[in-house]
């Protein structure tokens, strides 16, 4: 049996957009089938458990997760004026946000997918922008081909061939091992299922799988910026986000750092 959270705990309540403040679209209208309310719980009351349980200890990182896909927003550059990286980094926004999203409620296989949807998209844009005539970065955009990570990255490595950093996006360098790390999730092979990730048969509370995620996050936000640098040399990683380049216990953390100081100093 679930039983509800007390009104004095602000999670005990949902809330609702008034219609005027969307930014851009959302519309507000009568329900027209609403769902029944044993269907409701069904859905809900296991995501929720894990919700409340993951907020109650995690709070801090949340919020740093919350706060490093703000910043990313903010660096997605200019929708006006927008360049063959914005769209790629828009959409590696909503990545990062559904990741966030999907970890807070238990859902950490999924959360992992959407990281690596946010790396490759990146890739991919950081090569438009430098090669936007390339016939295969057409078909991709015109929705008549594949455009891959590992395909992207060799083309990428081909065009920045002559600089200091590429290294860094050689074959099986940091961006290639955490693509494929990534991929275990996105394919749900055997040790990298949501079953192995909950030790359970439906979402639940996991500190291994917590931590992992979290972690992923972290490096996928370093090497998103850095490759987003590449496309866009005029890129500048907000100071609250640096954090990512610091923390020296994160996976590839001497691989960003040593990028990073090639790219931004």
């Amino acid at each position: 049996m679930t039983k509800p959270l007390p009104l004095s705990d602000f999670r005990a309540r949902r809330h609702v957009l008034e219609a005027h403040e969307y930014a851009t679209g959302g519309e507000e209208i009568p329900p027209t089938d609403l769902i029944d309310e044993e269907t409701w719980k069904g859905i809900t009351h296991l995501p929720d458990d894990v919700a409340v349980r993951i907020s109650n200890h995690y709070g801090t990182r949340l919020e740093l997760l919350y706060s490093l896909w703000g910043d990313w927003i903010a660096s997605t550059g200019d929708p006006i004026n927008s360049d063959n990286l914005f769209s790629g980094m828009l959409d590696a926004a909503d990545c990062f946000q559904c990741a966030t999203y999907n970890l807070l409620h238990g859902y950490y296989r999924s959360a992992l997918a959407d990281l690596r949807s946010a790396l490759e998209l990146v890739t991919i844009g950081a090569y438009g922008n430098l090669k936007p005539d390339d016939p295969g970065y057409m078909r991709w955009k015109a929705g008549n081909a594949d455009l891959a990570f590992p395909s992207c990255r060799k083309r990428l490595h081909n065009v920045v061939s002559a600089r200091p950093f590429v290294w860094f996006v050689k074959a099986d360098a940091w961006p290639e091992q955490l693509y494929y790390d990534l991929c275990r999730y996105t394919h749900s092979r055997p040790d990298a299922s949501d079953g192995a990730l909950w030790e359970s048969n439906g979402p639940v509370y996991n500190g291994f799988a917590i931590g992992l995620t979290f972690r992923m996050s972290l490096c996928v936000y370093a090497a998103c910026y850095l490759l987003a640098k590449i496309g866009r040399t005029s890129l500048i990683v907000p100071s609250d986000s640096m954090i990512v380049f610091e923390l020296d216990w994160l996976p590839g953390h001497a691989e960003t750092a040593r990028a990073f100081k090639q790219l931004f100093v």
